[in-house]
């Protein structure tokens, strides 16, 4: 198995794809991102709490991230730490991300990515975990589609938030 640092450089180069894609790139680029995944991987490109399953093995890889950057860019990616596991298969970074939602900036959104890696180097498991309440807050704004749209007077009109 690859090092730890190994690993981590190829969860940059993986993020640095990432933070160039955009709806509009052409096939090319998405098939350079889902390179970096195994055929049989299973991928959370969102957190984990807001989708209802993973994205499983490449193609759905690429219509994840497709589906992901139709609200949510990474403007600038800042990683805070960086994490491996005793078994040296499992890399996790914490970020402090710069996002363009729906054309707005969102400065600053944390989330963690965990990276499980084969012997090929090619990832098999991708999570995220994040709460992603500022980023549905600004969708709902922009689109007036969201899950606080029909919230309890009671609250506010926050509804629930994990922030």
């Amino acid at each position: 198995m690859a090092t730890s640092s190994i690993l981590h450089a190829k969860l940059d180069a993986l993020y640095e794809v990432w933070s160039k894609l955009s709806v509009d790139s052409p096939h090319t680029e998405f098939q350079a991102f889902a390179d970096f995944f195994s055929e049989d991987c299973t991928a959370w490109l969102l957190s984990m709490r807001e989708l209802k399953q993973p994205s499983i093995g490449r193609e759905a890889v690429i219509a994840g991230i497709k589906e992901a950057l139709k609200d949510t860019r990474i403007r600038e990616r800042r990683v805070v730490d960086r994490f491996e596991s005793a078994g040296g298969s499992k890399v996790s970074v914490e970020m402090d991300n710069r996002l363009v939602v729906q054309g707005r900036d969102l400065d600053t959104f944390p989330e963690t990515a965990t990276a499980v890696f084969n012997e090929q180097g090619l990832i098999t498991d991708f999570k995220l975990y994040c709460c992603r309440s500022p980023v549905v807050e600004i969708i709902q704004e922009v689109t007036g589609i969201g899950p606080y749209a029909t919230t309890k007077k009671d609250d506010g009109g926050k509804g629930e938030k994990c922030h």
